[in-house]
């Protein structure tokens, strides 16, 4: 377990049963990417991103983990900072990517890790309290 400053900083979107991706040029990956060198908070720089890609407000986001990632616009892998999105406003558009069932992670040719990651949040059974 490590404290460790990002290099990356992406998002998965949840919603009953299903995960989204965005497409990369035709392959699939997490919306995100860099988290600025000055930057102090790693859930505005996502907010951020998933503005710029997919057009949406993130207005929940829990923490998740951390691990190298290659992303599908990357050249190499970067120490990421994974963070669940649980809450947004308006739906990505259908050409930003797709929702993958569990099936689909599993038959999708995800790296390992970010399968192991995919199918954890999938099992994850999340309880809203007021």
């Amino acid at each position: 377990m490590t404290d460790r400053r990002p290099d990356r900083v992406y998002g998965i979107l949840v919603r009953p049963g299903e995960v989204f991706l965005r497409d990369v040029g035709g392959r699939l990956g997490l919306p995100g990417g860099i988290f600025r060198p000055l930057a102090e908070d790693r859930k505005v720089e996502l907010r951020a991103h998933l503005w710029d890609q997919l057009g949406i407000e993130a207005s929940a986001i829990w923490a998740q983990g951390a691990f190298d990632y290659q992303d599908p616009a990357e050249d190499r892998p970067w120490f990421s900072g994974f963070y669940t999105v649980w809450q947004w406003q308006p739906d990505p558009a259908p050409g930003a990517g797709r929702w993958l069932s569990r099936d689909d992670v599993l038959a999708a040719g995800l790296s390992p890790s970010l399968r192991i990651l995919l199918l954890s949040v999938l099992d994850t059974i999340a309880i809203k309290t007021t």
